[in-house]
């Protein structure tokens, strides 16, 4: 759960996902038709799928469903399970074409199964499996989910980079804030964990370690933590440790248009708005 963020679906759900999970029963070999509609008879596939995989049978796709469900998919892969990412339609920016429902794994769903990656910290190599299905999994209405940032991320690779090793050095590990996220930063994250929960410990940052590691920063403020918010908000913004004026000015300007309201506190919300990425 900390680093697969599956969303559940059942009776009465709508849209893309439903559709995904649809399509994705379709390449196990059940006929039904993948509209996004999730009815009775998707509720029946989903409890046959549940009985011949071992798996309690509630009709429902959920955290321990999903990745037996799940079909991996790549580059040459043809078929369902390559609708089931397509119909996502996975923009890589405002204008863009959805991608073509063709049941083809071309060039075209590869790049934008590589950008979707890069948006959420996964490893960018182009191939739906598991774990980017999690994250194609909270394509649904509410909260998003928080982004991964794992050993082996650098600066180039992941926006977060620097932000979470300036934080974790907030939480008091002794760590470089270089950019470069290797064993030291994920034991410092190891270590952090420890301190949150008894189990699921790892050394990449998830959905349950961001909303603890994250620290309330505001004008007048100095440190690590304002460092951290300095690195991720856009904008000629100077990184050092001082919440003055054009951090302040920055924070505003960034929640005017992400994060309301602008009061100039970078708390829990704007913090996960600021790892996101997002597009006017």
């Amino acid at each position: 759960m900390n680093t697969d963020p599956w969303r559940s679906i059942g009776a009465g759900a709508t849209g893309p996902v439903v559709a995904g999970a649809q399509y994705l029963l379709r390449a196990r070999g059940h006929a039904i038709v993948a509209d996004g509609d999730y009815g009775p008879v998707t509720a029946a596939a989903v409890s046959a799928f549940q009985a011949s995989a071992g798996l309690p049978v509630d009709g429902a796709v959920g955290e321990a469903d999903w990745p037996l469900l799940v079909v991996t998919v790549g580059s040459g892969a043809s078929g369902d399970a390559v609708r089931a990412v397509q119909q996502f339609g996975l923009l890589s920016m405002p204008g863009d074409t959805p991608l073509a429902i063709d049941g083809s794994y071309g060039p075209l769903t590869a790049a934008r199964i590589r950008f979707f990656q890069e948006s959420w910290g996964l490893t960018s190599d182009g191939i739906a499996g598991p774990a980017t299905w999690s994250f194609l999994s909270t394509m649904l209405p509410g909260p998003r989910p928080w982004p991964l940032v794992a050993v082996g991320a650098t600066q180039a690779t992941n926006w977060r980079v620097r932000a979470a090793q300036h934080l974790l050095r907030a939480r008091g590990a002794p760590i470089a804030a270089d950019g470069v996220f290797g064993p030291a930063s994920g034991a410092a994250v190891f270590a952090f964990q420890g301190t949150l929960r008894d189990s699921d410990w790892g050394t990449a940052l998830g959905q349950l370690d961001w909303p603890s590691l994250v620290v309330q920063v505001r004008q007048g403020d100095t440190g690590e933590a304002v460092r951290a918010a300095q690195t991720l908000l856009p904008g000629p913004v100077t990184v050092d440790g001082d919440f003055g004026p054009q951090t302040d000015a920055a924070t505003r300007a960034f929640q005017q248009a992400f994060a309301p309201p602008a009061d100039g506190i970078v708390g829990p919300d704007t913090w996960h708005a600021l790892t996101l990425r997002l597009f006017d």
